[in-house]
């Protein structure tokens, strides 16, 4: 890891830590700044504003938790990985997802889970009599994506008050009975 990284992470940490107990919008780049212990001027190395920092959080650790684990690691890992990642980070997801002026987590998010649900309709498609175009697959994806997204933001909002385990187990079970409905009717979308 760069030591610019190590930098990016350790003020990203420190926006993440002040996030907990603070708004997005109470929250300054001095306070970022004395909260890891750096000079101001070090975060205008890295970052424009506090706007650009949030979206590089959602950016890495989106990617980190999904697109790093796509072509090794079963789709299903994913989703529990996913669901302790949010359990664990909850206090600063509830209040990122209120931040809507710039780089909406609720994008970040729908991108890199579209992306998750392709590999999924691949994999569970696979040695199947289902064709599925290119245009259909990204259609479901989105639907999907945009559930996984609200479903997120719902859990979190009201304190995660369903245990990660069984939320990704009904969201694992959700997709794989729709696919399974899908292939017994005998549909074959173009």
């Amino acid at each position: 890891m760069t030591n610019s990284l190590i930098t990016k992470k350790i003020i990203a940490n420190s926006l993440k830590t002040l996030m907990e107990t603070k708004s997005f919008h109470e929250i300054s780049v001095s306070d970022i700044m004395q909260s890891c212990q750096m000079r101001r001027q070090t975060f205008y190395y890295h970052f424009v504003d506090k706007y650009e920092l949030l979206g590089w959080i959602y950016k890495e650790e989106t990617k980190e938790n999904i697109e790093d684990f796509l072509d090794y690691e079963k789709w299903e890992n994913i989703f529990d990985l996913l669901m302790d990642y949010f359990y664990e980070n909850q206090r600063f997801y509830r209040r990122a997802f209120k931040v809507t002026d710039q780089n909406s987590f609720n994008q970040y998010l729908f991108e890199h889970t579209k992306n998750l649900y392709i590999k999924i309709i691949d994999e569970l498609l696979t040695d199947k009599p289902i064709h599925i175009s290119e245009a259909n697959k990204n259609m479901v994806a989105s639907f999907y994506s945009h559930g996984f997204v609200g479903t997120i933001k719902d859990w979190i909002e009201h304190h995660c008050s369903v245990q990660p385990s069984v939320l990704s187990s009904l969201i694992k079970e959700m997709i794989r009975n729709q696919l399974l409905l899908l292939e017994q009717s005998g549909n074959k979308p173009e």
